[in-house]
């Protein structure tokens, strides 16, 4: 059996991936906004939307590999234990009760009651309705698969842990296999309902998509947990020193296969199965190469790298926050319509704000709900 070869390599914390969680956090944002008219220019409009609006399916891939990746960083340092679930819900409860909460009490009325009931428990990526999954706080879909992970982690992690390399190695293929040809399989059957959504497009040109395809390739948990699970035995392997340092090629892979999504790949292949490989390999890189400079002579902490990433920890305040921004900018603002300097203005503007707002919710909502909750966990877990 092979063991872990770095002595607690969660007493550290990976800066480079911390740093880098802000790149697709503004990708997911742009994305976004790439909906709404920014731009007078309808070309720059154009250029804008075909660049961010695939840009967004990957990044919510990347935090969700990430995801896996983390939570299994971490446990090398604290192994899952009783509490582990109940700590990783006081991450994400607090903001998602307080979003969900401001957007019905302004838009309560666009929603169904079943699709806010859903969101609220955040059961809504276990139903293949579009009208429930994406009800509220739309992006909060993400967090059904986050309950999935917390869910399966702690057995998952004490299975894998305690297997060799050449599996892990071969289950990681198995598992990139299943993201990358369930679309190929999905195009063999029938479509059934179809719906038409502003990100879905096929070499520019706005398509409808299959409802159920859309969401067992896309939302449905069970399938986006498959992704978490590359995240865990990637950084496995990572930890054991089984995984490339280079940082290049992972990238050229990550921006090839994004524009073979822009120029030639139907909308199912765009959400996943072209970045999953590339996504791996670059998480994997970028934890390899920090773990490198650690034990390198005489290295010292890249201060730049160290400031940027301490605004890693509000990338999920952003990620929450940023719909109810944009429902109010499209009911009630409407600051559209830009010259080219005014619309990246808006964009970084729009950025900006969610990251102060963020950053407002860490230090008086989340981090209060944390201090007052985890005594109680904490005796929970010692019984």
């Amino acid at each position: 059996m092979t063991v872990l070869t770095q002595a607690r390599p969660a007493a550290r914390q990976l800066t480079f991936i911390a740093a880098t969680r802000l790149l697709p956090s503004f990708c997911i944002l742009a994305s976004h906004l790439s909906f709404e008219q920014v731009f007078k220019d309808r070309t720059v409009q154009e250029t804008y939307y075909r660049i961010f609006n695939p840009a967004g399916f990957n990044a919510v891939s990347f935090f969700i590999v990430l995801s896996g990746f983390i939570l299994t960083w971490i446990s090398a340092e604290r192994p899952p234990d009783r509490g582990f679930r109940a700590r990783r819900l006081l991450r994400i409860l607090p903001v998602h009760f307080l979003t969900w909460a401001v957007i019905v009490c302004a838009f309560a009325a666009t929603f169904s009651a079943t699709g806010l009931f859903a969101t609220l428990t955040l059961l809504q990526g276990w139903f293949p309705d579009h009208g429930i999954y994406w009800a509220a706080n739309a992006p909060a879909w993400t967090l059904s698969t986050e309950l999935v992970l917390y869910a399966v982690f702690p057995t998952a992690y004490r299975f894998l842990v305690r297997r060799g390399d050449q599996f892990l190695f071969g289950l990681l293929t198995g598992l990139i296999a299943v993201v990358v040809l369930l679309p190929l399989a999905l195009q063999l059957l029938p479509d059934g309902t179809t719906f038409a959504n502003a990100a879905f497009t096929e070499r520019g040109h706005l398509v409808r998509v299959s409802e159920w395809k859309y969401w067992l390739v896309y939302v449905f948990p069970l399938t986006r947990v498959l992704e978490a699970l590359c995240g865990m035995v990637v950084c496995l392997l990572v930890s054991r020193g089984r995984w490339t340092r280079k940082v290049r090629v992972p990238t050229a892979l990550l921006v090839s296969a994004v524009v073979v999504e822009e120029l030639w790949a139907p909308v199912l292949f765009d959400l996943t199965a072209l970045t999953i490989v590339p996504i791996a390999l670059l998480i994997g890189a970028l934890a390899a190469k920090e773990i490198g400079r650690w034990n390198a002579p005489g290295a010292t902490e890249n201060r730049a790298v160290a400031r940027v990433s301490a605004y890693g920890k509000y990338t999920f305040g952003i990620y929450m926050y940023q719909w109810a921004f944009i429902m109010v900018c499209q009911r009630y603002v409407h600051p559209w319509g830009n010259s080219v300097a005014g619309g990246v203005l808006l964009v970084i503007a729009f950025y900006a704000l969610c990251v102060a707002v963020s950053m407002v919710s860490y230090r008086f909502v989340e981090t209060p709900v944390n201090r007052f909750m985890k005594p109680a966990i904490a005796a929970y877990t010692k019984r």
